[in-house]
């Protein structure tokens, strides 16, 4: 199935840190959401830039997939969140201490791509 492909594409540019692979995955005009953050993004650069963001706020994290369900054009994906935390953005442990979360996320596709993503979150 192409949509659960599109998933461990978008993990693995993820975890490599490759956000030219990561953001050639969306729309340019992609939505994202996150209100347990109150975040919210639109367009691609904003939303790989804040990923950056986050990337050098937690240099080792990693995405680790449990599930990935499909129904057409929508796909929810459980994940668990691990790294240690550098210490440079707020609302993260001080800097040498654990980040654990575990995600639930919904992707809307269109056209073969991620035209929004929204995540909910559990566990900090």
């Amino acid at each position: 199935m192409i949509s659960i492909k599109l998933v461990q594409q978008w993990a693995d540019a993820y975890n490599d840190q490759d956000f030219t692979r990561f953001g050639a995955l969306f729309t340019d005009d992609v939505t994202y959401a996150c209100g347990a953050f109150e975040l919210s993004f639109t367009g691609r650069d904003a939303w790989v830039h804040h990923v950056q963001e986050y990337a050098a706020a937690v240099p080792d994290r990693k995405l680790t997939l449990t599930r990935a369900i499909a129904d057409g054009d929508a796909i929810a994906v459980e994940y668990d969140f691990a790294g240690t935390s550098s210490g440079t953005l707020p609302g993260l442990p001080p800097a040498g201490e654990p980040v654990k979360v575990s995600f639930c996320t919904v992707l809307q596709l269109s056209g073969g791509k991620i035209a929004s993503q929204v995540d909910y979150l559990g566990g900090r």
